[in-house]
């Protein structure tokens, strides 16, 4: 099992830094094709942090475990909120602008409900096809949207990161991205699958925890830093967007690949453990638009609450 440890951490090394040279040259060839900063930007900050997650469970749904895959999503959302937004709620209490709410919370809410009631019975492809629909009208609406100044400034701080290389070194790296990616991904949901077998838990309590927290750490980064730059609103809006990516191209392409079934851990514990998180979340916000620190207490415990159950 130590030997699964450590390959599930190169696992995740390769994920990451693979991530982020793909998303790096991805975004450098949509401006070279004409694709606009602005919308270049506000896909680039949710996508780039989603990327683990999804090789992660798309993988997961290659070798047939829905447990890992779905576990993985469906953590991802519970560490989104309860780990890493409440840790950075109790470094600094947010003040919410309304559009976020109006924006992120509103379509996280509508596909989380959608996602309950799909999942009473497993996804089928055909609504892995409904949840993959759903994350193209949602990008779409999210670029024809308007968006604040502060939205703006962020964007361009993040092309700005994106370095100018001539034609074929963005194209390596985009290849070479790609394929650390898919190698990081393989053999970490394999080790994955070894330490359930070895513990002798659910697939979807390792997929919910260990992987779940792997594949959340750069929405960790992304957060930590909007936070130290004063974009507080940028770092809650990144968690809604990207739990909602979470669930429509996640699972939608996960679901694509291969019917997805979930067992029992998903169904009675993980899932309603995520909606509850989620409406927690967006009711403290919707009164008077506020985070405080005492909140992020409350979402810390949830967490470890969770991990903790998982491994009962």
């Amino acid at each position: 099992m130590i030997l699964d440890i450590m390959i599930i951490a190169i696992g995740f090394f390769f994920l990451w830094k693979g991530s982020e040279y793909f998303v790096e040259a991805a975004a450098e060839i949509a401006r070279r094709i004409g694709v606009s900063d602005l919308v270049i930007g506000l896909t680039l900050v949710s996508v780039s942090t989603t990327l683990p997650e999804f090789m992660a469970s798309v993988m997961a749904s290659h070798l047939g475990s829905g447990g890992i895959c779905v576990g993985n999503a469906v953590g991802s959302n519970i560490t989104n909120i309860s780990l890493i937004l409440g840790t950075c709620m109790i470094i600094e209490g947010y003040k919410v602008e309304p559009v976020v709410l109006k924006r992120y919370g509103s379509m996280l809410l509508l596909v989380c409900t959608l996602f309950v009631v799909l999942c009473l019975d497993g996804v089928s492809r055909p609504e892995g096809g409904l949840l993959l629909t759903l994350f193209l009208v949602y990008l779409i609406a999210l670029s024809r949207e308007k968006h604040t100044r502060r939205e703006v400034k962020e964007v361009s701080i993040e092309l700005k990161e994106v370095p100018k290389e001539p034609m074929w070194k963005t194209l390596v790296k985009f290849a070479g991205g790609g394929a650390a990616v898919f190698i990081g991904a393989r053999y970490l949901v394999q080790s994955a699958l070894n330490i359930a077998v070895a513990l002798q838990v659910h697939e979807s309590a390792i997929g919910a925890t260990i992987v779940a927290l792997g594949t959340s750490l750069p929405e960790f980064a992304v957060a930590l830093r909007a936070l130290k730059e004063d974009f507080e609103e940028i770092s809650v809006g990144n968690i809604l967007g990207a739990n909602t990516l979470n669930i429509v191209w996640v699972i939608g392409v996960s679901a694509l690949v291969r019917p997805l079934t979930l067992d029992r851990n998903l169904l009675y514990f993980n899932i309603p453990m995520m909606m509850g998180v989620t409406l927690l979340l967006l009711g403290f916000m919707s009164r008077g638009y506020q985070l405080r620190r005492w909140q992020g207490i409350v979402f810390l415990g949830l967490y470890m609450l969770f991990v903790v159950i998982n491994y009962v």
